[in-house]
């Protein structure tokens, strides 16, 4: 007897059900993190574009991991053996701070504060993580497709 939502004579459908990634949640933050990285260069590239327009201040993201943490709260070490060093203690009362400097260390007679030297260096350090998250996201994959019998 023919499937009623199914022409005679059509082709069955394969029907292979589609694993929604988005819903792990190391590839939703890797997912993240390129979006991120990704807006970082649209900025990056701003800033190079107005390198010769007067009174402009370079821009950038906030760290990504300050994305994270506004999310998901700082994490912190947890010392879980009587051996292991208090992170908070050795570090003189303070936890480590992952906190960049926006200083302007040049600026121009016109205003410009773009120092393309600088600007480069973040171009080419954000192009090095976006590689190394795709590198990241490839891995899991073929992982989980090595698990489900269908590697490379």
């Amino acid at each position: 007897m023919p499937s009623p939502d199914r022409l005679p004579g059509a082709p069955i459908a394969n029907h292979r059900r589609s694993m929604d990634f988005s819903s792990i949640g190391l590839f939703r933050l890797v997912s993240q993190r390129l979006d991120w990285l990704t807006r970082r260069q649209d900025v990056l590239a701003q800033n190079i574009a107005n390198a010769d327009t007067p009174s402009y201040r370079p821009r950038d993201l906030r760290p990504f991991a300050a994305h994270l943490d506004a999310a998901t709260g700082p994490v912190t070490p947890a010392a879980t053996h009587p051996g292991h060093i208090d992170p908070v203690a050795a570090g003189n009362g303070a936890a480590p701070s992952s906190e960049r400097q926006n200083d302007v260390y040049e600026t121009a007679p016109t205003g410009n504060a773009v120092v393309l030297e600088q600007q480069m260096v973040r171009v080419s350090e954000t192009a090095m993580q976006h590689q190394l998250a795709l590198n990241l996201y490839r891995k899991h994959v073929g992982m989980i497709r090595l698990a489900l019998g269908r590697g490379r």
